[in-house]
């Protein structure tokens, strides 16, 4: 009972406009100036309200659902098998193809990787030939052993590159300095094999 009252005293009443609840206020009755007897001079003293007894709310009915019939089921087309069996087919193809695809991106990445690489190694090793080689030493030494002459303004120089590859290697190589090294070495190797 303690309950029902607690409740029923603080009820909010919502006024509506529509659906939309815009101003709850409680339930109460509205107030009313007291009269004169009721006025009493010096402590005012304040008389219960009488109850509302509780509302009696009409019962919701349920929807009523139409009644469907509902068909039985009936064999699976071969169709229907078909196209299934084709579908799981493609999408496996799909996936499959992406891997393939993944894996050649990976390869790619790899050997671009790769050919930078390469190509630092090629700049490097391009230089230290260039050092190897430097024409203006080799010059220099040829003209200081008088085995090259520089032509003149007036000479003609013609050289003749229509034959093929060939080397000349001269008998005379092996004398000297450099015959007594070829010598050692082949000493030494003979006595490490």
């Amino acid at each position: 009972m303690a309950g029902r009252r607690r409740n029923t005293d603080n009820v909010r009443r919502y006024r509506t406009y529509g659906s939309a609840a815009y101003q709850p206020e409680y339930e109460q009755e509205p107030v009313r100036a007291p009269s004169r007897k009721e006025q009493v001079r010096g402590n005012t003293v304040r008389r219960p309200e009488p109850r509302r007894g509780e509302q009696i709310r009409p019962r919701k009915r349920p929807a009523l659902r139409p009644d469907v019939q509902v068909r039985p089921q009936g064999a699976v087309s071969l169709f229907a098998i078909v196209g299934l069996f084709a579908v799981l087919a493609c999408t496996f193809l799909f996936v499959v193809s992406c891997a393939q695809l993944a894996v050649a991106n990976n390869d790619i990445v790899e050997l671009r990787s790769q050919l930078a690489d390469l190509q630092d190694e090629n700049r490097t090793l391009q230089a230290k030939y260039e050092l190897v080689f430097d024409l203006e030493a080799i010059e220099k030494q040829f003209l200081s052993d008088g085995t090259m002459v520089k032509p003149g303004p007036s000479q003609t120089v013609y050289l003749d590159l229509s034959g093929g590859d060939s080397v000349v290697y001269y008998d005379g190589a092996g004398n000297g300095l450099s015959g007594l090294l070829q010598r050692g070495e082949r000493f030494f190797a003979g006595l490490l094999s």
